[in-house]
């Protein structure tokens, strides 16, 4: 009889919480994906030359 009280108070380990979670799971996976794909795009657009001012002015008339 103590054996299944003492099973029943046992704390369940964190990282099986997480990995038991399969919507938790699916959210974290596209979250992750998207916010290393947006820092790319910001990083790219970071490195990206200034437009040379010929072609601005003719922009911009």
């Amino acid at each position: 009889m103590d054996t299944k009280q003492n099973r029943s108070r046992e704390k369940t380990p964190f990282y099986r919480m997480i990995m038991d979670d399969y919507m938790l799971l699916l959210f974290l996976g596209t979250t992750i994906y998207a916010i290393f794909y947006l820092l790319w795009g910001v990083m790219e657009l970071s490195n990206l030359p200034a437009i040379p001012d010929e072609i601005k002015k003719s922009l911009l008339k």
